[in-house]
C-alpha cells in the first residue's frame, strides 16, 4: 500500500509539479514541498539570526543581558520558548496559505526547518506535543497543522510525540480577530483540559509544546497551565514556525 501511494504520489508529482510559494520557481529539492532551498536560505527573516538579546523564557527583546524582563511579572506557566521567524511578508503567507488553502504539505517543510535549525533544543525534551484544534475548525480545514508539524519533527529527529495530554473542551472564535491580549486570554480562558491518564505516569516529563505562531502567547500559556497540572511535568518549553 505504502509502495502504491509513493508511485502515486511520483506520477502526480511529475504531472502536476509543485513551484515555491515564494519565488515561484519549480521545486527541485525531494525534501521540500512548498519553500525552495535557496529561499530558505535568502528571502525569510530568522529571528535566531538577528543580533538582539532576548528573554530565554518569553522570547521578548531586552536591551541588554542583565535586564529584567516584565514577564517577570507575569503568570508564565511555561520555562522557556523559541520562535524561528519573524510573522512578516513571506511568513505571512506561507501561515495563511497552510492554514485556509489547504497546502498542509507546508507543516512538512516548516517541521524540516525547525529540526534543522532548533535540533539540540527539541532534543533537549523528552517528548513533544502541540495545540489542538477544536472540533469545528477541524472538520472546517481538514487537519490541525501544529500537530502536522508536530508528527513530522517527530518523525524526523525520532522524539516521542504525545498526542493526548491535553484536549480542547470549548471552541473558541479565531484569536486572530480579537486585538488585545486581554481579550484573547479571555476568550480562551478554561478552553483547555489536560488528560488526568497521565497522573499515573511515573516518570518526570520535560514536554516541547508545539505550534504555527506564537503571538500573544495567551493560548499557548493557558495551555501550559493545565499541563502543568499534572504531577508528571516537570519543564515545558514552547517552539513556534513564527512569532508576531
Amino acid at each position: 500500500m505504502k509502495l502504491y501511494k509513493h508511485f502515486v504520489n511520483n506520477i502526480l508529482s511529475l504531472i502536476f509539479p509543485n513551484h515555491c510559494i515564494i519565488c515561484g520557481d519549480l521545486m527541485q529539492s525531494e525534501n521540500m514541498n512548498y519553500i525552495c532551498i535557496d529561499c530558505i536560505n535568502k528571502n525569510l527573516d530568522y529571528i535566531h539570526k538577528d543580533e538582539y538579546i532576548r528573554c530565554s523564557k518569553c522570547g521578548k527583546v531586552l536591551e541588554s543581558e542583565t535586564s529584567i524582563c516584565i514577564c517577570r511579572n507575569e503568570e508564565l506557566y511555561f520555562d522557556e520558548c523559541r520562535s524561528m521567524l519573524y510573522y512578516n511578508n513571506h511568513t505571512i503567507d506561507l501561515i495563511h496559505k497552510m492554514k485556509f488553502s489547504h497546502r498542509y504539505l507546508i507543516c512538512r517543510d516548516l517541521a524540516a526547518m525547525l529540526s534543522y535549525y532548533y535540533k539540540d533544543y527539541i532534543k533537549s525534551y523528552d517528548a513533544i506535543s502541540f495545540v489542538p484544534l477544536g472540533r469545528k475548525r477541524l472538520l472546517e480545514r481538514g487537519y490541525n497543522q501544529s500537530e502536522l508539524i508536530a508528527e513530522n519533527i517527530s518523525k524526523i529527529l525520532n522524539i516521542k510525540l504525545i498526542d493526548d495530554i491535553i484536549y480542547r473542551k470549548k471552541e473558541t472564535k479565531a484569536l486572530s480577530s480579537l486585538n488585545s491580549k486581554t481579550q484573547r486570554m479571555n476568550m480562551i480562558k478554561n478552553a483547555f483540559e489536560v488528560n488526568n491518564n497521565y497522573n499515573d505516569y511515573s516518570e518526570k516529563i520535560n514536554l516541547l509544546i508545539i505550534d504555527d505562531v506564537f503571538t500573544t502567547g495567551s493560548t499557548l500559556n493557558e495551555i501550559s497551565k493545565e499541563i502543568k497540572k499534572l504531577k508528571c511535568i516537570n519543564k515545558i518549553g514552547l517552539l513556534t514556525a513564527a512569532r508576531a
